[in-house]
Order: C-alpha cells, then structure tokens, then sequence
C-alpha cells in the first residue's frame, strides 16, 4: 500500500510519503457509505486509518483477494444512507431534517383541507411552546428532557430542541390564515361570495408562496449535487494521477532494479576472470618454478656426476701410484695350500671374495678368513678392487 500527499512543487503535484506491506496488518474494518469508504487497518505495531472515494468495495475485493488479513465490514442503518446522515455528523442531520421537514410541509399544505389548518397551527404553536421550555431545561438537565436517548449531552438537546422548535416555527407560518384570527365571525361570514373570493385568493397566494419555496429547494439541491460531482470528478482525477505517479515509479524502480542486477552480474563476470587469470598466472608461474628446479636439480646431479667422475680419476691415478711396487693383480689361494699365505709381495692383505670385505693383519677375522682367499699387496689395492675394511 502506497500513501501520497499533495505537493504542488512533486511531480504531478503528488509525493509518495508512505509504503506498507500487507503483512504488517492483521484486519481491517471497512465502512461504506454512498460516495465514500473508511477503512480501519489493524497492524501488529500501530493502526491506519484510510478514506477511499467511491470504490471502496473494489478495494475491499482486492484486499480479499490478495491478502490473509480478517476483512470486518460494518453493518449501517438504513437511514444512515440517506443524503444528510450519511457522516453523523450532528450539524449536517440538523439541516437535513430541517429540509425534509420543510419539503414534507410544503406536500401536506397541498394535501390537507384548509379547515384543519387553524388546528395544526394551534397545535404547532403548543408544541413549540413546549419546545422552548424543554431547550432551557435541557441545557441545564439533559437527561431530563431526552428520556429515549441513550446518549444525553447538551449538544443534543441543542439540536433536537432547535429541529423542533424550528419545525413548529415552520408549520405555524405555513398554516396561518392571510386574515387576523382576532376578525369577528360576523364579519367574515357576512357575504358567503366573498368568503370563497378570500378563500380561493388565499390558496392561490399559498400555492404560489409553495412553489416558489419548492423551486428554491430544488434549485438548491441540484447545485448541491453538482458541487459534490464536480468534487468527485476532482477527486478521481487526483486518485488516477496518484495512480500513474505510483505506476511510474514503480517501473523505475523494477528498471533500477534491473539495472542493479546487470552491474552486479557484470561485477561478478570480471571478478571471475580476473580470479582464472590470476590463476593462470600462478600455473604459470608454478609451472616455470618446477622447470627452474628440474634444471637446477639436473645441473646439481651433473655437477655431482662430473665431481664423482673426477674423484674416480684422482682415486685411480692414487690407486696406481701407490700401487706401483705390487703387482697390480690379486693373487687367489690355492685350496690345496696349507699355508694360506701370499709370499708374491711384501703386503698380506686378504680379501673374501663372497663378501667383499679385506682384512689386514692383526685384524679380529684375520686369522679366520681361510676359504675364498684373495691376496692384496696394499690397502689401495683392494679398495680398487671394490672391497671394504672390516670394521673389527
């Protein structure tokens, strides 16, 4: 629901002030009248309440249609739909009466003999006599002059008083004779042609008097009824441009939220790019990282290489300097020799030719080594050879 208020420097001279959600309501109470509808919305923090011009039961559908709230609608009288009574207000049922009174004497003039009208006028006189009396008791005691009425203020003997003494002002005026009542009868008798001259005389000045009232009632009732059209034609027109003010706005704000939602998705589109290439970038750069070290490795293992070459080298050319007074070449047992001994150089290292291991003289397995017996003439020999010391 979108609330305006007029505002002659806005758009279409409206404002948008308000905006609600049906779910922030429970119920509403609606009372219809003829040109207007009052709806009461019942919200869980606060209450709103709305007049609506003319289509007040199309809002109503339209609530029960699209909302959950309790739709509540009130009950009138029939008498509060007659023009006049509408509001209650208290002021507009005073002169609404006051012309239907006046309206309905005007018929009965026309309608009763003009033999009863001395009696109701001395029957208005009474009763506006009455009337005074009960006004001054009244605004001093109301409740004892309103006996019928549920609600007994001074403001409503005020206008009840008032319609009443109004009214029998009205019918004493209508039903007075054109004569004094004081004349003799004999002089009013004296001739029965004039009589009737008087009394037909007198009709017609009262018809003519009834007319004339008549046309400035009605006079005044259709330019009544055509200030209230020309107000509800005012109205819808305002109530149709609030409408297009409310569609238009709407529509810019779907468009800007549109719009919103392109950025954002482009936002998100160049995010998402921006992300793969920077991880690209970072496979990229692992990548490039991965060969440096496969290439530094390389260069590593082929510098060890060279250097394991190079100290092969130098081993061997040691080896062979200071090999340089044996024989260069093992020398193997013979089974069959008891002595277990290699007399061919100075050296008596001994090698096992199963496990690969030497032992010099002194050595804890020395003595023990008797079967697969290779002969060194130096420890350099036998490294040369691919075996290693004993440990013990």
């Amino acid at each position: 629901m979108n609330f305006y208020e007029f505002n002659k420097n806005a758009e279409r001279n409206l404002m948008l002030i308000e905006r609600y959600e049906w779910s922030d309501f429970s119920s509403v109470t609606i009372n219809h009248s003829i040109t207007k509808s009052a709806f009461t919305f019942v919200g869980h923090d606060k209450n709103r309440d709305i007049t609506i011009e003319v289509k007040g039961k199309e809002v109503e559908q339209v609530i029960r249609n699209h909302s959950s709230m309790e739709v509540n609608v009130v009950k009138r009288p029939v008498w509060t739909k007659v023009l006049g009574y509408r509001s209650q207000t208290s002021w507009k049922m005073f002169m609404a009466s006051t012309i239907y009174t006046l309206i309905l004497l005007f018929i009965l003039h026309a309608l009763l003999p003009a033999a009863t009208h001395n009696f109701i006028m001395e029957l208005a006189s009474l009763v506006l006599f009455l009337s005074i009396i009960g006004l001054l008791i009244g605004l001093i005691k109301p409740k004892w002059v309103l006996p019928k009425f549920k609600v007994k203020t001074r403001k409503r003997v005020l206008f009840s008083y008032l319609y009443l003494i109004f009214s029998c002002f009205f019918i004493a005026v209508a039903f007075t004779d054109g004569e004094s009542t004081s004349t003799p009868a004999s002089t009013q008798v004296s001739s029965s042609q004039n009589s009737v001259t008087v009394a037909s005389k007198k009709d017609g000045a009262d018809s003519s008097k009834q007319k004339v009232e008549k046309n400035d009632s009605d006079k005044a009732v259709k330019e009544e009824a055509k200030q209230k059209a020309e107000e509800q034609a005012a109205k819808e027109e305002a109530k149709r441009k609030a409408e297009e003010q409310a569609a238009k706005e709407e529509a810019k704000r779907k468009a800007e939220e549109q719009a919103a939602k392109e950025e954002a998705k482009q936002k998100a589109e160049e995010q998402a790019a921006k992300e793969e290439a920077e991880r690209k970038a970072q496979e990229q750069a692992a990548k490039e990282e991965a060969e440096r070290q496969a290439e530094k490795q390389a260069a590593k293992e082929e510098a060890e290489r060279k250097a394991q070459q190079q100290a092969a080298s130098q081993q061997a050319t040691t080896s062979s300097s200071t090999s340089s007074s044996g024989n260069y070449k093992p020398f193997e047992n013979d089974p069959s020799d008891d002595q277990q001994s290699n007399m061919s150089c100075s050296g008596q290292i001994k090698g096992n030719k199963n496990s690969k291991i030497y032992h010099v003289p002194g050595g804890a397995y020395y003595d023990r080594t008797q079967d697969n017996i290779v002969w060194f003439c130096s420890e350099a020999d036998a490294q040369a050879a691919g075996y290693r010391k004993s440990q013990r």
